[in-house]
């Protein structure tokens, strides 16, 4: 790290959620998408379901190309069931309208009618405008246009460029990583965030275009492994969690890397992560994994046996 961006952050010392001391019995299991999507948010008629809020996100994603940041995602979940609740039949009716179509939109892509599915993704964006002309003041409404009007901000330049929201994507998914890796979590200030985003701005130029290329993509990657970890059994997330040991460990500030056993069991890899965390501090060990996205783009396709070019159509896999 340079010593412009180890000043930079002296400077924004805010509190780092502190990590859980590594063990079995203390583990760092992230969920992106709790409980069924069959439970029951708000009663009907008709009833709204947690599916829905699901379909709705998936839906405005993949119409999009985007990966809503996980606070604006919470906020739009929110809103949704708030107004939901507060609304007539008329308005429930309507959401689900919206949200519905997402069982044979699944189908469509499922048997490979990519003709079909950009129709129905389509009809959600006019259904989405219309909507958000009607019903401006609403706080999803809100939230749904500052996501759209900064989509297309390119925050690093390069071949090809890097749009905000790719950017924000890539981070989130270098801090699950990381957060694997040492078995805690790591909670990032939005002023640290800010920090080694314009750092890497600069840093990541060097790399090659194909590099760049997976940064590009970077929140189709990232709606695809969220898919994979909630998805995966026992052993597909301990096969990450176990990738994530390893890419620490190799990036470790020890000359060659740290030599670590993720093992074949929880209570392994807890001292395998310990260890880890001991060489590093945590937004060090962040930064670290940001500046190496062919790395980690490794480890999460070994990990959660991601596609190298992942679909537009994410959300055919939740």
């Amino acid at each position: 790290m340079t010593r412009a961006l180890s000043c930079i952050l002296a400077a924004l010392v805010l509190a780092l959620g502190a990590g859980a001391t590594a063990g079995a019995e203390e583990m760092f299991d992230p969920r992106f998408r709790g409980g069924a999507p069959s439970d029951a948010l708000v009663k009907g008629p008709p009833q709204l379901s947690r599916g829905h809020l699901n379909a709705f996100i998936d839906l405005f994603e993949s119409s999009f190309d985007l990966a809503l940041p996980a606070p604006s995602e919470q906020g739009l979940r929110d809103a949704l069931e708030a107004e939901y609740t507060k609304g007539d039949k008329a308005w429930r009716e309507a959401f689900h309208d919206l949200t519905d179509p997402i069982v044979n939109l699944r189908c469509c892509a499922r048997c490979c009618d990519n003709r079909g599915v950009r129709n129905c993704l389509r009809t959600f964006r006019r259904a989405v405008d219309e909507r958000l002309r009607k019903f401006p003041k609403a706080a999803s409404s809100k939230l749904l246009l500052k996501v759209l009007e900064y989509r297309h901000d390119v925050v690093w330049l390069g071949e090809p460029k890097v749009k905000r929201l790719a950017a924000d994507a890539y981070l989130e998914m270098v801090v699950f990583a990381a957060s694997l890796g040492r078995n805690e979590k790591i909670k990032l200030s939005r002023g640290q965030l800010g920090a080694l985003r314009d750092y890497l701005g600069r840093d990541l130029r060097r790399l090659k275009q194909a590099e760049r290329k997976s940064l590009e993509q970077a929140h189709r990657t990232w709606l695809l492994a969220k898919a994979r970890w909630d998805r995966g059994r026992d052993a597909r997330r301990f096969d990450m969690r176990r990738e994530a040991v390893r890419l620490l460990a190799r990036l470790a500030p020890t000359e060659g890397g740290l030599t670590v056993d993720p093992g074949t069991d929880l209570k392994t890899y807890a001292r395998a992560a310990s260890k880890v965390a001991a060489a590093d501090r945590p937004f060090d060990a962040v930064t670290a994994v940001a500046r190496n996205p062919k790395a980690l783009m490794e480890a999460l396709t070994r990990g959660l046996e991601l596609k190298r070019n992942v679909p537009v159509f994410t959300f055919m896999f939740r």
